[in-house]
């Protein structure tokens, strides 16, 4: 009685400290002061809160039945500890008996009945500036794979019945992604997103995504990613996650409103219009801890690159400096994930000057359909002389007379690849070194059917094997092609005199950040998301989006 009495006055003094504190105090005077009281007062909460059922450790995050798998997790180090409750958790899903029995009975990955030129050329490797994954990154992912793959040998055949039941109870939980209806650049940001959540939720990432096979390969060997085809999902069946929260509902949390609280599933939707409360399913603790026990989290609606909401989640932080410690999420779980089919990969392939001593990759984006703005021509020519370094005399000294420069341009509007044709030809006669042009024949129009996916796809992976990369700012398909390449790019100008300005990182921009959310209800420490970001070293805006955008920067 009295550590809950002492755990309460604490959470008052921290919710009057953090929750008034405004913005513009952060300039004030005192600023350090107070920062120092709450870095005091933050330390003693989760001293307090230890060992007791909250959000304020990773592990109590976790589903019930993985918490007496992970009780000798905390012997260990901090980093060592969360590795060890996540692969626990991992290790916990898909059996039919009690784990424990038949735990190193681990499926044996049969061979892939399709063919993957990609992936068995191991084509990422090739990329200019790929970086590798780290040992534990690579350790997690393949008992998640694992995972994936019991998973499927126990149950896939009969989901949809589970599913719809509100007594029955599947082996495995599950994360169930449906594309939104955005272009391709917004859903496989939104899709990278959903997998780092369903890694750290221990849940098998399946998607509703007919075109998928039309675009990639399978990513999970001896599964699938793809939601079985008897499996039709009833979209009606759930309550979306505003509704499970008001309820008073999840992990932690008592409620007699069963009717609410006994459902199976819980839908998530994060886009631009959503209500900010939504986004606590990523950025608050006790949000993402909420749907611990929900055996289907269904993000129906989602064109966000949500992992700087992650960053800014103290329950998950931690997490992912051990995961990603150079902070690139997109570029190695893309890695993992995308492996474009063997006849996307073909004309990539066709689109791709290999023997080019330097490929540069420009990517116009117009926002307004049917609209030229030709500021971007001019500023393009201006970047690639000036700003963007690509003709150093030292450099030049260095070319042979037989090595030359090629440039891809991603476009709907032909006028732009006219005109790019055109100044080029007057750089390379002003560098004395060959230039070549290419660009996609497409036919201008910006639509979501397979084709014109597939369209989409070839310039991205093309743009995203270039050695200087140069997008349209706010561009999601811009975003996706410097996340594949691990090339921090040049923003172009928008206006007329311009030129470009160099990112902040090669990370996503998480466009639609939920700035103004407070993270307050049950929560061991409430706290406002915004002054969260502005005292973190791990978020800062947007190069590109300054006022609204968050995303995730490489340490100094």
């Amino acid at each position: 009685m009295q550590k809950k009495k002492s755990m309460v006055s604490l959470y008052s003094l921290m919710t009057s400290f953090l929750i008034p504190f405004p913005s513009a105090a952060l300039r004030s005077q005192d600023f350090m002061a107070k920062m120092l009281l709450f870095i005091c007062l933050f330390s003693l909460q989760l001293t307090i809160l230890h060992g007791l059922d909250s959000p304020s450790d990773y592990g109590h995050s976790l589903p019930d039945l993985v918490q007496g798998k992970i009780l000798h997790c905390s012997s260990l180090s901090s980093d060592d500890k969360l590795l060890c409750q996540i692969e626990a958790a991992l290790d916990a899903q898909g059996y039919l008996e009690a784990p424990g029995k038949n735990a190193t009975q681990h499926s044996k990955t049969p061979p892939a009945t399709m063919s993957c030129k990609f992936r068995e050329d191991n084509v990422y490797s090739l990329y200019p500036y790929a970086m590798d994954p780290s040992p534990l990154l690579e350790s997690v992912l393949e008992r998640y794979f694992a995972m994936h793959i019991r998973c499927k040998d126990i149950e896939f055949a009969n989901l949809s019945d589970v599913y719809a039941s509100s007594s029955r109870r599947p082996n495995c939980r599950y994360l169930i992604w449906r594309p939104s209806g955005d272009g391709l650049g917004n859903r496989l940001l939104s899709l990278v997103s959903s997998f780092l959540y369903a890694i750290m939720s221990a849940r098998v990432l399946l998607i509703d995504y007919p075109p998928w096979h039309d675009l990639f390969c399978e990513p999970f060997l001896g599964s699938t990613i793809q939601l079985p085809a008897p499996n039709k999902l009833n979209y009606w069946v759930g309550h979306w996650y505003t509704e499970f929260r008001d309820a008073r509902c999840g992990a932690h949390i008592t409620s007699s409103n069963a009717a609410v609280c006994n459902d199976t599933t819980v839908n998530l939707s994060l886009d631009h219009d959503t209500p900010i409360r939504e986004y606590e399913s990523v950025a608050c603790p006790m949000g993402f801890a909420r749907l611990r026990n929900v055996p289907f989290v269904y993000i129906r609606e989602c064109n966000q690159y949500m992992i700087p909401g992650f960053y800014i989640n103290p329950l998950l932080s931690p997490l992912l400096d051990v995961l990603f410690p150079q902070r690139n999420a997109f570029h190695l779980l893309a890695r993992f994930l995308l492996f474009p089919n063997d006849a996307v990969w073909n004309s990539i392939k066709s689109n791709l000057d290999f023997d080019a001593s330097r490929r540069i990759g420009v990517q116009i984006r117009e926002f307004k359909k049917g609209k030229y703005t030709s500021a971007y021509d001019a500023n393009i020519v201006r970047c690639i002389k000036k700003k963007g370094g690509f003709f150093p005399r030292r450099y030049r000294k260095r070319i042979q007379r037989a090595e030359y420069f090629s440039i891809y341009v991603a476009t709907l509007v032909k006028h732009h690849v006219e005109e790019m044709n055109k100044a080029m030809r007057v750089v390379e006669e002003q560098s004395g070194k060959k230039l070549t042009v290419k660009w996609q024949v497409v036919d201008g129009k910006e639509m979501h059917d397979s084709q014109h996916q597939k369209e989409a796809l070839i310039d991205m992976w093309v743009l995203s094997m270039s050695h200087v990369l140069i997008t349209s700012a706010e561009s999601t398909f811009g975003y996706v092609a410097t996340g594949l390449s691990g090339v921090v790019p040049f923003f172009l100008d928008k206006e007329d005199g311009g030129s470009c300005t160099m990112g902040n990182g090669l990370e996503p921009c998480f466009h639609a950040a939920p700035r103004n959310l407070l993270c307050i209800q049950e929560e061991p420490l409430a706290y406002s998301l915004l002054d969260m970001a502005l005292n973190s070293s791990k978020v800062k805006n947007c190069i590109d989006r300054p006022r609204l955008g968050w995303t995730a920067v490489s340490p100094m």
